[in-house]
């Protein structure tokens, strides 16, 4: 069986490249799936180290966005350089003749065969499948769909949201009992005619009148009544305990008391960053905020710092993709019910779970 690997720019489309391994790494075993072989360890010849990664490799998915073909001050693009990342990691696939397939995102036309190297013509040729944030879930699966048949191995069920609001009141109600019966008019309480031609309504209307007043007069001493001191919790709860010669008392610490709630989630949120370091996303955040967004918070999983711009709404998301998408690296909008599952506050960020197991 055979791997993935993920060819992208950074300044072109590092965003949807984190979003396609995501769910990529849902959808298969995660170790099958390679993304950012630029962290070369100092000393190794980086074109080497590239090869290798792509022959360990039986597709290649080439992430072209509007900044894939951006010329060069010295004229050309970056593509004429040989030394060019993406170009290594292309001409390599090519020449094992392992399937290659163009991703072109939000509408960027398939590049021409005469704006490529002379190693890359052949990708001009390869059939390209579109991928738009207005279509991701479903342009995802067709890819998904493809990659199950040359890995050969089955793609596992895309996660499901949860149920919308009223769905869930209907089936609550579907599921819960039929109300009772009314009471039988014999155990019903009598009107109050009845009540007042009962020959111990007077004495009943006295006695319930007293128990008014002395209602009354405990609430007053109860207000009244000085408030205790307070008490640390721990020595209250050790003072309950038995006084029992040489026991050891075990003490009520953090460690043992309910864990906090898990932090509240917005609808939708926007992802303009991913970083590796908590810093590098406070940054990111800070240069959104001198942009106007707002509302933006870190978050963590897979090993990244995300940068994600809190939305109620998918009109408000696309708002604020229209803003990010001037300064930002492809950004894109997601749920954040499935994008951030299990949330655990940190200090100064939001712990996700992983969004798959290894198999």
């Amino acid at each position: 069986m055979g791997n993935v690997f993920i060819s992208y720019r950074r300044d072109d489309a590092a965003g949807y490249a984190r979003a396609i391994y995501e769910e990529l790494t849902e959808r298969f075993s995660p170790e099958r799936v390679f993304m950012d072989v630029d962290a070369i360890e100092p000393g190794l010849p980086f074109d080497e180290v590239i090869r290798d990664a792509v022959g360990q490799c039986e597709v290649l998915l080439v992430l072209i966005g509007a900044r894939w073909l951006a010329p060069r001050p010295e004229g050309g693009t970056r593509l004429d350089d040989e030394r060019d990342f993406v170009r290594i990691e292309i001409a390599a696939a090519l020449a094992r003749k392992i399937r290659v397939i163009p991703v072109l995102l939000d509408g960027t036309p398939m590049p021409k065969e005469a704006e490529l190297p002379e190693p890359l013509r052949g990708l001009a040729w390869r059939n390209a499948i579109e991928l738009s944030n207005t279509r991701f879930n479903a342009d995802v699966n067709r890819l998904v769909e493809v990659l199950a048949k040359v890995l050969g191995e089955a793609a596992r069920p895309a996660p499901v949201a949860g149920a919308p609001a009223a769905a869930a009141s209907a089936s609550a109600a579907r599921a819960s009992p039929a109300p009772s019966p009314p009471p039988p008019a014999a155990a019903q309480a009598e009107p109050p005619s009845r009540a007042a031609a009962h020959p111990a309504g007077s004495r009943t209307r006295l006695a319930v009148i007293g128990g008014a007043v002395v209602l009354v007069l405990a609430a007053a001493i109860v207000a009244l009544w000085p408030a205790p001191p307070a008490v640390d919790p721990s020595a209250a709860s050790n003072a309950n305990m038995p006084n029992v010669p040489g026991a050891k008392m075990p003490k009520v610490t953090s460690g043992n008391m309910p864990p906090p709630s898990a932090p509240a989630l917005p609808a939708y949120g926007v992802v303009f960053g991913s970083d590796r370091t908590l810093a590098a996303a406070r940054d990111e955040i800070d240069r959104a905020a001198a942009q106007g967004v707002k509302d933006a918070g870190v978050y963590f999983r897979n090993g990244y710092f995300a940068s994600i711009a809190a939305a109620a709404s998918q009109t408000e998301a696309d708002r604020i993709l229209g803003i990010v998408r001037a300064f930002g690296t492809d950004p894109y909008a997601a749920r954040m019910e499935t994008w951030c599952r299990q949330p655990q506050a940190r200090d100064g960020y939001v712990e996700c779970a992983a969004t798959a197991t290894k198999q």
